[in-house]
């Protein structure tokens, strides 16, 4: 296993982990619902999981990275930004996590298809 793709998808994974969890704190206390932050830490969990466990060796967590990174980057953060962002009147700083997150989940399936 290639270990700098490695360091980059287990980094790559706990910042996704910790950006969503801190935007969905952000828009609850603008209004947004608690289920968007209870799913998030459900998910940053997974998400830390999955990079503790390739932090220690385990290959095999490339695989649901890739389906994460693929899965959420063509088929969630479209409809989210339609269903949700764009009809909220989006800030800077909703702009700027919608943009930093899509380009995590480019990074992190790029880095578990390089490992």
């Amino acid at each position: 296993m290639d270990e700098s793709w490695q360091v980059v998808l287990v980094a790559a994974l706990v910042v996704n982990a910790a950006l969503g969890f801190g935007y969905r704190l952000y828009r609850m206390k603008r209004g947004g619902a608690r289920a968007d932050v209870a799913g998030q830490a459900v998910l940053g969990v997974l998400l830390v999981g999955l990079a503790s466990a390739l932090g220690l060796g385990a290959g095999w967590t490339r695989w649901p990275a890739l389906v994460y990174g693929v899965f959420f980057g063509v088929v969630v953060m479209p409809l989210w930004v339609l269903a949700v962002l764009i009809p909220s009147r989006p800030g800077p700083l909703d702009v700027s996590f919608t943009a930093a997150y899509w380009i995590l989940l480019a990074v992190i399936a790029v880095a578990a298809l390089a490992l």
